[in-house]
């Protein structure tokens, strides 16, 4: 490792996150078997996978052949890091 990049790694992040940003996200998280509640009815259903479909994300759910919209689906968010942490020796 050069010098230049240990100054780097060795650097703290940065105190203040520009605006908009922080060093913690909170985003929903569909994947195979994550229990979703359907807006419209209320019902409990699970997912079964999910799929990328022009640009579209495409949950489907246990038991349904057509892929239900992601804004119709209630779910508690997922709570994601931008801050890099060292892996365990």
């Amino acid at each position: 490792m050069s010098m230049d990049t240990q100054s780097l790694v060795a650097q703290e992040p940065p105190r203040e996150a520009p605006w908009g940003w922080s060093d913690r996200f909170r985003m929903p998280l569909y994947r195979p078997g994550t229990r979703v509640r359907l807006r419209r009815g209320g019902s409990w259903e699970t997912v079964s996978h999910v799929a990328l479909r022009r640009h579209d994300l495409a949950v489907y759910l246990v038991g349904h052949a057509e892929p239900a919209d992601p804004l119709e689906l209630e779910l508690e968010p997922t709570v994601f890091t931008t801050v890099r942490v060292p892996e365990p020796h």
